[in-house]
């Protein structure tokens, strides 16, 4: 059986797999936040800082990922993920 260079069996890590389609390979993604992102500058995203900021909130940095880290914990946005489909 064929493994990846982190010696898992091909299309099982989280690392090497494909993206699903409409997902980018890196996502981004805040610590306080529900979604992942395509895009950084997504308006989506940025208008969920500044919701967090006039709320006196903490605003935390937008940190790109990997897919696979934050799809198991988060949902794709609406907005720059519209291709998206789910199962």
């Amino acid at each position: 059986m064929e493994s990846c260079i982190h010696e898992l069996p091909l299309g099982q890590c989280s690392h090497c797999k494909e993206a699903p389609p409409g997902i980018n390979k890196v996502v981004y993604v805040t610590k306080g936040g529900l979604a992942l992102h395509n895009d950084p500058k997504c308006e989506t995203l940025n208008s969920g800082q500044d919701e967090a900021d006039s709320k006196g909130l903490n605003i935390h940095p937008i940190n790109p990922v990997g897919w696979a880290e934050a799809f198991n914990s988060r949902r794709p946005c609406r907005n720059c993920c519209p291709t998206y489909k789910t199962k």
